[in-house]
């Protein structure tokens, strides 16, 4: 499938409506957060096969290469993040009695690895990174097997079933089978046509609109636990299946700079939402006074953002893309391409 120019179905624009999805998670009842998380995955996983095909596995020293170059991506804003939600905490007075240590703490905050299973999570969003990181480690390896033999996928699932019993539930084990959706696209060039991507849409759509009216009931009926089941788990499992080729098919389409940029910023809006509404305290007053104070907060986080993309992340970005360029070894000399 060639790449398309499908406006609506813009790759940076479904990554910020994503990032959104949380934030309403976490402000309201409707519990969309997990279904979201989910896409995340099925969409690093396609972008890891991709990136690897075309460009890492063409370094020098490849697994290091892709890991460092993982890392350099994630880590800095993730780490940023972290402090900023370590002084709010401070400031409040909140930071707990027993946070697991301090070696701990610091090394998860920074470098992410075992952040899911820390006792006291600041920022309780980097749950989901910890598991981006884990699938980082592993994903050489798994992008081989699934691009070998799609019947990986099925071993995905029983892993997943079997992963909390087997004491695997904080990593990244019962999450496979979505990076591992998005791996098979990229390797077998699973890609969904516009017509089956629109299906996809109107079905997670019309899914989360019935949701919406079983949610409204139970709440008009004052039964609050029925409205919260209307986005239980399974509800939020099979939105990500259905959203599935959609979010791959946005990946075909051309971008420009301001999707990139919409994009970019959403991995921040994703980490750095939970602290300031905690700072807010957006949960607490009326239904007016929740309403303004979560409005106040979407302002503030998406204008930090903006910042926190302009002046730390990009600069980091460039660098980086520039030292993975100079690590390829199928590139010309650079004496070549000056002559040429």
């Amino acid at each position: 499938m060639s790449v398309g120019t499908d406006k609506l179905a813009s790759p940076g624009a479904l990554r910020m409506a994503l990032a959104l999805a949380v934030f309403l998670h976490h402000t309201t009842m409707f519990n969309l957060g997990m279904s979201a998380v989910l896409i995340f995955f099925v969409l690093s996983g396609y972008w890891v096969a991709a990136m690897w095909a075309n460009t890492y596995s063409k370094t020098s020293l490849s697994y290091a290469t892709f890991l460092v170059s993982r890392v350099w991506r994630i880590v800095p804003v993730f780490a940023l993040c972290s402090a900023i939600a370590w002084t709010l905490l401070f400031w409040r007075g909140a930071t707990p009695e027993d946070a697991g240590g301090i070696i701990r703490q610091l090394f998860s905050n920074v470098m992410i690895l075992g952040y899911n299973s820390l006792p006291f999570q600041a920022n309780i969003p980097g749950w989901s990174l910890d598991m981006e990181m884990q699938f980082y480690l592993i994903a050489p390896i798994f992008v081989f097997l699934v691009a070998r033999n799609l019947y990986v996928l099925v071993a995905c699932v029983g892993l997943s079933i079997l992963s909390k019993g087997l004491g695997g539930a904080a990593t990244v084990a019962p999450f496979l089978l979505f990076f591992g959706l998005g791996v098979a696209a990229a390797s077998h060039k699973m890609l969904p046509s516009r017509a089956l991507a629109y299906r996809s849409l109107y079905a997670a759509l019309a899914l989360l609109l019935a949701c919406a009216l079983i949610f409204a009931a139970n709440l008009a009926l004052g039964g609050t636990q029925g409205a919260l089941l209307a986005f239980g788990p399974k509800t939020n499992l099979l939105i990500a299946l259905l959203m599935t080729p959609w979010a791959i098919y946005t990946t075909q389409q051309k971008t420009g700079a301001l999707d990139r940029m919409v994009g970019d910023m959403s991995y921040i809006v994703y980490l750095l939402h939970w602290t300031v509404i905690g700072a807010l305290h957006t949960g607490e007053g009326g239904y007016i006074e929740r309403l303004i104070l979560c409005s106040e907060a979407l302002a503030l986080i998406l204008v930090a953002s903006y910042a926190i993309w302009a002046l730390f992340d990009r600069p980091i970005g460039k660098l980086r893309s520039a030292w993975v360029a100079n690590r390829r070894v199928d590139r010309a000399p650079i004496f070549a391409a000056a002559v040429a």
